[in-house]
């Protein structure tokens, strides 16, 4: 009896630091050099390290961006990899904040979101509106931080595909006359392809620049807002690290 007394107080520690692992949501589709659904981007190297600082589980669910979006909404998953901070997504998730904003020292990345016309266009930005556009701006589907700039500014916009891969095609095949995505990735898809590097070129000012974060049911968080919090801060203060940066720097 005295045994099992003793067994059942050695349990009781690891009981009662036992954590349930936060479940978050990454799109299926590759956004190099940020996420990848079949290996990890430097969010996904980001997101790691700062849970193994504070002893937090942490696990991947991967499924189509908006499935994610309504997943979190529901409650299924508790949090987003890679939202901006924006009404859309303001509504249904937590945000890391200060001062009444989005705490951009605890954001995932900073990222440019620019536009790209076909060579020979007249088609353009200057930085608040444009100009010689007819069609609807193709942006990737789902991608609330570039359709809330675009509503605010009262754009027309197409987001019936996921890849932005597709969208330069559909520019091509003369289904839009301006793409929006960010320029990491867009330069990426377009130095890997003669075919679309050949037609397409990016205009020069930026459209617009965007923090991008983790954000989480808010239920879930009112929930865990002491294991949110930490993960928020172990993530601004991981990202500055040379253990980090020295860990993505090969990430493409």
């Amino acid at each position: 009896m005295k045994a099992l007394v003793s067994a059942v107080l050695l349990t009781l520690p690891m009981a009662a630091f036992s954590q349930d692992a936060m479940v978050l949501c990454i799109e299926d589709q590759a956004a190099a050099p940020y996420t990848f659904p079949t290996r990890d981007g430097t969010m996904q190297v980001l997101i790691k390290m700062a849970a193994k600082q504070i002893n937090q589980p942490v696990t991947f669910k991967i499924q189509p961006w908006k499935r994610c979006i309504e997943d979190v909404r529901g409650g299924t998953l508790n949090g987003l990899l890679n939202a901006g901070y924006t009404p859309f997504h303001a509504d249904y998730a937590a945000f890391p904040m200060s001062g009444g904003k989005a705490n951009t020292a605890q954001s995932l990345a900073r990222m440019d979101i620019m536009a790209y016309r076909m060579k020979g266009s007249k088609a353009g930005w200057d930085g608040s509106k444009f100009s010689n556009v007819a069609k609807p701006v193709l942006i990737p589907s789902g991608f609330a931080t570039i359709s809330d700039q675009l509503k605010s500014l009262n754009v027309s916009y197409d987001d019936n595909t996921k890849e932005p891969l597709r969208n330069f095609y559909k520019m091509i095949a003369g289904q839009g006359e301006v793409i929006l995505g960010f320029d990491v990735e867009m330069n990426a898809l377009i130095a890997g392809r003669k075919d679309i590097d050949d037609k397409v070129e990016m205009i020069p000012t930026k459209f617009m620049t965007a923090d991008f974060y983790v954000p989480f049911n808010k239920a879930y968080y009112a929930a865990h807002k002491e294991q949110v919090d930490a993960l928020w801060t172990a993530i601004g203060k991981t990202r500055k690290s040379k253990e980090y940066l020295d860990a993505i720097k090969d990430i493409k």
